[in-house]
């Protein structure tokens, strides 16, 4: 999982990344992104190999959040190939979140 701090490094890793690129945007402050966190890790490593996991801390880039229309803590972005295919806002349940996955891999695979 990679920490991305400004535009740059988003167009870079995320919007020029081939596959899946899941982002989550979060706050230290915001009580459900602190719940999420076992979560949104055990994912990452669930998924290593199948998807590239980000997080843009909301408070280190104010702009990326502005830019990108993200109004709730935490919102979760999934991008294929520079492109967003589906999203979360809120609190999401692990098995929320794995059906998406699920769904947006296997969309992919059908797309290739």
């Amino acid at each position: 999982m990679t920490n991305v701090t400004d535009k740059k490094s988003f167009s870079e890793k995320v919007l020029n990344g081939t596959g899946l690129q899941v982002v989550k945007f979060y706050a230290d402050w915001s009580g459900p992104c602190q719940m999420m966190v076992p979560i949104y890790k055990e994912l990452a490593q669930m998924y290593n190999g199948s998807a590239a996991f980000y997080r843009v801390d909301i408070e280190e880039s104010p702009q990326l959040k502005k830019e990108l229309g993200v109004m709730e803590m935490p919102t979760i972005l999934f991008y294929v190939n520079g492109v967003v295919v589906d999203f979360v806002s809120g609190l999401a349940s692990r098995n929320a979140l794995i059906a998406k996955l699920e769904n947006v891999l296997n969309n992919k695979r059908s797309s290739n």
